[in-house]
């Protein structure tokens, strides 16, 4: 009996989280949640469309962003909202911080183990005084390769 593919079971895998979740496992929404899952890059949606479009070249980018909002609805996937850029996604759901640089734009995870944090969380969430969508921390501004470009530019040293 052949063992089954690395791939396949993965799909597989997708598949019994999105009908845990309450969603229909298509083949679209499998291979966008594989893409997503693939990368450390917090993606925004064109970016998943573009990969996911070599796969499912037929996709439309409403099927990549529908998706996304639904994989966000069931809490699957986490979505960063910067003021500064185009909306990203996290397949980390977590709670955790992020670092966006605002030249280059890449997000880094900041995974913070403070306890105090979680506990403000939960104290917010509990109190019964707000509907909370989302939790997020984000410091934006300068990123190491960033930075010191910036400083070379300017003539100054870090």
């Amino acid at each position: 009996m052949p063992v089954p593919s690395e791939d396949l079971v993965r799909k597989s895998e997708i598949a019994g989280r999105l009908r845990s979740a309450g969603l229909k496992a298509t083949p679209q929404r499998i291979v966008i949640f594989q893409v997503l899952l693939s990368r450390r890059d917090h993606p925004t949606a064109e970016q998943i469309y573009a990969a996911v479009k070599q796969v499912h070249p037929t996709i439309s980018f409403n099927t990549v962003y529908h998706t996304l909002q639904a994989l966000t609805e069931k809490e699957m996937i986490g979505v960063i909202r910067p003021v500064v850029d185009a909306a990203r996604y996290d397949p980390i759901t977590d709670l955790h911080g992020h670092f966006m640089c605002s030249k280059c734009k890449r997000i880094e995870d900041q995974l913070m183990e403070d306890p105090n944090l979680k506990q403000i969380d939960s104290e917010v969430k509990a109190s019964g005084r707000y509907w909370i969508a989302q939790s997020q921390i984000l410091w934006v501004g300068l990123c190491e390769t960033c930075g010191n470009a910036s400083n070379l530019e300017t003539g100054k040293r870090g």
